[in-house]
């Protein structure tokens, strides 16, 4: 008796383990699904650059954010308004101002790794704040020196669940980061 009772309890419990949906942490897209969130990767590296429209009423100090992960450089960010004046002063500066800036509501508030270790942090945001992570194989770039993997934590939004594929199920990706130094 005890050892169909074991049983039956194992059965159930194997059973719930398989029909559960497993969730995944990070969300990892290709070259093509980061286009439409202003994602270019090449064989460069990894470059964005946007000007959020709705930068005042985010309280936001800037208007625009672009960044680049390259070989000599783990990451770049840049913070300036649109009437700045920029100047190019790598190579990879150069292709970051040839390229289109987005103009999404949606934008990274924090890039790190998969650890946790986050390069561009915010420190205001609120703890419990849920985030959306995008992340990034490095070596869909082909660059040499880069095999990591990079996490951009976005702003939720309306127009950023718009711009993911189809099949993604966007509440099940938003998640509080957890933040290593």
């Amino acid at each position: 008796m005890k050892t169909k009772f074991f049983l039956t309890i194992i059965t159930v419990m194997v059973i719930c383990g398989w029909t559960r949906p497993t969730k995944s942490e990070l969300l990892f897209l290709n070259s093509n699904q980061l286009k439409p969130l202003g994602i270019e990767l090449n064989s460069n590296g990894v470059f964005y650059k946007n000007l959020n429209p709705q930068w005042m009423q985010d309280h936001a100090r800037y208007s625009c954010l672009s960044f680049y992960c390259c070989n000599n450089n783990y990451l770049t960010t840049n913070h300036y308004s649109e009437t700045d004046v920029l100047e190019a002063k790598s190579r990879n500066e150069r292709l970051l101002m040839k390229m289109e800036t987005t103009r999404n509501d949606f934008y990274p508030l924090l890039i790190g790794d998969i650890n946790g270790k986050q390069s561009l942090d915010n420190e205001t945001l609120s703890p419990d704040l849920k985030l959306f992570p995008i992340a990034i194989c490095m070596s869909e770039t082909k660059l040499l020196n880069r095999k990591d993997t990079i996490v951009v934590w976005f702003k939720p939004t309306e127009a950023l669940k718009k711009a993911l594929p189809g099949n993604v199920n966007f509440e099940d990706h938003l998640q509080v980061p957890v933040r290593k130094k």
